[in-house]
């Protein structure tokens, strides 16, 4: 057998695996919100949080969660985006942590005081919330946060990440007080 023949029978006994594994999670849906997910927080309150006009959302459903995406009105760095997200699907235990996007120089962290757990990664402005079986994500990319005149980048970035931090957090308060 080549070398390429065995890469690909290695791909596809790993792909096999992966579905076995899929295949045996739960069958049951995690709870269902009684909200849609684009009124979990009306666009008022997001706005309020961000402090920019919110001027459209879309939601979408994927294969496990239900998303709602509100557009912010273009800024110095042009339109952004702020995502509620809910796990529609049961996730592995310990999975949520790994669901928050990481770099190479970022890592999550777990959040004190946020339903029963909750993880961070304020690099990405992302932040995963589990109560019970519920789990959100939360992602703001739509915070504007300018260059003070006096201050170095360094300094810029670290009250721009506290003010996403305080966002994330903000939020992810409110859907747990839905």
């Amino acid at each position: 057998m080549t070398t390429e023949g065995m890469c690909m029978k290695k791909y596809f006994r790993a792909a096999a695996i992966l579905l076995v594994q899929l295949a045996a999670l739960p069958a049951f849906a995690a709870p269902a919100i009684a909200t849609p997910v684009c009124d979990i927080l009306p666009s008022a309150t997001i706005e309020a949080l961000i402090g920019m006009p919110v001027v459209g959302k879309e939601a979408s459903t994927g294969m496990f969660s239900e998303a709602c995406v509100f557009t912010t009105a273009a800024a110095k760095q042009g339109p952004s985006m702020f995502i509620i997200e809910h796990y529609t699907k049961p996730l592995p235990a310990g999975a949520e942590k790994d669901m928050v996007m990481t770099t190479p120089s970022s890592q999550v962290l777990p959040v004190a005081g946020l339903g029963d757990e909750a993880w961070m990664n304020s690099y990405t402005s992302e932040l995963l919330v589990r109560r019970g079986s519920a789990v959100h994500k939360i992602i703001a990319r739509a915070v504007e946060c300018e260059k003070l005149a006096d201050e170095t980048y360094n300094e810029q970035d670290v009250r721009c990440t506290a003010k996403r931090v305080g966002i994330l957090k903000q939020t992810a308060a409110a859907i747990l007080a839905q």
